[in-house]
Formats: C-alpha cells, structure tokens, sequence
C-alpha cells in the first residue's frame, strides 16, 4: 500500500504549539510507524463501521509493517531504507564498522559481553563526510552481504523536503493582519530533486504492508492540519531474503541484525535474549534515541513518553552452535523484514521492523595505519 502526501505533511515532534506569537509547529524528519498505523486503522475501521472508542481493542489487532520511503521510477516504485549506522564516511571513502576485541589492559564501561564497534585502523585520513539519510535497496543491500564492500559509494538522497510555511491570522473588516498572530508550520515534502537542471520533482511516497493484507485507499488525512493524502492499493511488496544470505549464517553462525523502523526493548537500546530469538547481541551501533508519545484512543489520554531505539541502528549477534541448518533459516524467516519490539502492541504498530546482514562473527583488532 501507497501514501502519497498531497500537502506537505506535519508530524509533530512533541514540542508545544501554541497561540502564542511566533509559535512554529515543527515536523519529525520522517513519520513514525504508530502515525501511519493510527491513520490507517481509523479510516479502514470506518469503512467497515466501527465505532470508537469501543473498538479501540479490534483494531489495534491489525498489525502492519513499514513504513519504508518509496521513489517515483519509470519502471514503478523503487524503495529506499534508512542509512545503516555501521557505515561511516571519511573522505571519499566508506569504512565498515565491527566489533574490536579490547587491547590487553585497556577496559569499557559496556555491559559485561558486548564489544565496543568502531574502525579497526587508526590514523586513517579524511574528516567525517556525510552518507545519504535514505540508500536505494540496491545499494543498501550490498551493504548487507559484504563484510566489507570495497569502492561502495551508496546511492540516495536525504528523503522528504522540508518546507516552511509562515502564517498570519487576518482581522476581517479591514483585511490586514492582527498584530502579534504571525506563527510557522514546518512539513515535509513528498518531492526532491536531484540536482540543477533535473527537470521536475521526484516523487516520494509512504510505503506500508498490512499483515493481513486489507488494504484501503481514497484521499484522506494524515497527519497534523488534517492535511491530505493519496491512499492507493499495490505498491512495490517486500523484498524477499536474498540469496546467499543463509549460506553465510550457517557458515559464520553471526550476523548483523539493522533496524528499518525505530524499536522498543524494555532495558533501553539493549533487548532481551528473547527479542533476537535466542541470538546473542555482543556488539551494537547505535544512534540519539527516538522520543515517541501520542494519544491514547481507547483511553483517552497522552501516551506515557518512551525512548525507542532509532532507525538504522545495528546488532552485532552471535548464533548458538548446536542450531541445525533448519534452526538457522526458521531464525532468518523469523527476523527478515518481521517487527521485532518486545512488546506485542508496538509489534503490532510496526516498530522494529529488522533485517539481517552477513558478519563473519569475530571481532577485529585495532591496527595502527
């Protein structure tokens, strides 16, 4: 399923707007996965006539995945992930970050098991340059099946654009403004351009897959401001595991778990043994937590304001050695584009949606260049 913004689309951050003047209502870079699962169980459960808050409980129960940011091609839609925080730019160059083994005296304060992840060499020359925010699958899964990639230059862009919009209340009768109620709107843009000359905006949409497959479609809000949006059934599906990638779990007994979607864990960045499904995190690179609140429907207050681990985050996971080559690919069916949040509810709305990457399972040592 599709979601094309009309209007620049406002998902609030959390921050207060008020009427006071120049009050702004500022925009998160990317919508949150409990946005879109809101917005879509509202109009599909008022297309079947349901009534809230009394089913509140029902519709909670359809599950989706996504959303993933999706591109305008001539050949259909192509998607694109968030940037894999493993990867680090310097200079020209794109460096692969691991797990190190910890030098003889030297000491952490991580939890008793994990490595620390960083570049294996010392000294390397170049500043730190920055990557595209948004990679297309293709590049982003090369990134995935190489330890290592050697020349990799990702393709992709910073995302949706965004467009400030300045406000002025206006006195009727005499058709001017009202002094003092002047304030700004900041929203995101389903459109960008690649460079000067580039002819007309590139289309950007919302892509989102309901786990029972009940798509909707029309024009409908989304949103802050009520603003508009294109729901269209279709869209590109969700990528299947590619090949060699079971070949190298079994192999190495590791991998790389990245997240697509932000993800909750009950202690924080670190999940549970039980979240990865008996893998074993021994390393993590992970970003700024992702502040998420809301509104309670069926309670009819603000939701409690947690911290989720962000999007592009990367578990290092070692894989228990007694797994048969069966308990191998019954874990990767398990995680491959599967939410993976501890708590069922925010499974359910769509966050930690995971992917799995090759790592050979032994962590690096530092080298001096």
């Amino acid at each position: 399923m599709l979601i094309e913004p009309r209007d620049p689309l406002i998902v609030r951050d959390g921050r207060p707007f008020t009427n006071s003047p120049g009050a702004r209502a500022r925009s998160l870079a990317f919508p949150l996965p409990q946005t879109l699962a809101g917005a879509y169980r509202a109009r599909r459960g008022v297309e079947e006539g349901l009534s809230f808050p009394q089913d509140a409980d029902r519709v909670r129960e359809w599950g989706l995945k996504g959303p993933l940011l999706a591109e305008e091609a001539e050949t259909g839609w192509r998607l694109l992930a968030p940037r894999p925080l493993d990867a680090l730019k310097l200079g020209e160059r794109v460096y692969a970050l691991r797990p190190l083994e910890v030098p003889e005296g030297a000491g952490t304060n991580l939890p008793q098991g994990l490595f620390p992840v960083g570049l294996p060499k010392t000294g390397l020359k170049g500043k730190p340059s920055p990557l595209p925010a948004f990679w297309y699958w293709e590049d982003w899964q090369r990134w995935l099946l190489e330890e290592a990639p050697e020349g990799f230059q990702p393709k992709g862009h910073g995302g949706p654009t965004l467009e400030v919009r300045t406000h002025v209340s206006l006195r009727p009768e005499a058709g001017t403004a009202r002094e003092g109620a002047l304030f700004q709107t900041s929203g995101l843009e389903f459109a960008y351009r690649r460079g000067e000359g580039d002819g007309r905006p590139h289309r950007l949409a919302l892509a989102l897959w309901p786990e029972d497959g009940v798509e909707v479609e029309g024009i409908h809000p989304l949103g802050g401001e009520r603003r508009l949006a294109y729901w269209r059934r279709g869209g590109p599906p969700l990528p299947p595991m590619p090949s060699g990638l079971l070949e190298a779990l079994w192999e190495h007994r590791a991998a790389r778990i990245v997240l697509l979607t932000p993800a909750f864990f009950r202690k924080g960045y670190l999940p549970e043994k039980d979240a990865f499904l008996g893998a074993q995190v021994v390393g993590a690179a992970v970003g700024r937590p992702v502040v998420v609140s809301g509104w309670d429907l069926k309670e009819g207050r603000p939701k409690p304001t947690r911290r989720a681990v962000p999007p592009g985050s990367v578990y290092f996971v070692r894989l228990p050695g007694e797994w048969s080559r069966e308990e191998v690919r019954a874990f990767a069916e398990k995680v491959w584009l599967q939410n993976l949040s501890e708590e069922e509810t925010d499974r359910k709305d769509g966050f930690g949606l995971a992917a799995l990457g090759v790592w050979s399972g032994k962590p690096w040592r530092w080298e001096e260049v």
